[in-house]
């Protein structure tokens, strides 16, 4: 069984729609979790929907940008 990474980031994608303006908690490749509320949005284009490759994660004031590909996995909380 082989690792598609084009597949995974797609389902984070996914997750981080569904996810959006909610506390979550998002862990990294690395191990480390980043916690607070995220910010995550498609954007409509000519054909079809684009799809940031960072998400956003808010908690006291402080903003924090993660790309998509760093991120193993995204749960509510």
């Amino acid at each position: 069984m082989s690792y598609d990474s084009t597949e995974h980031e797609q389902e984070i994608k996914d997750r981080a729609i569904a996810l959006n303006g909610t506390a979550v908690v998002v862990r990294l490749i690395g191990g480390q979790d980043v916690t607070g509320t995220l910010t995550y949005a498609t954007v409509a284009k000519y054909g079809g929907t684009a799809y940031p490759s960072v998400l956003t994660v808010t908690a006291a004031s402080k903003a924090t940008t993660v790309r998509i590909d760093h991120v193993s996995a995204i749960a509510q909380g």
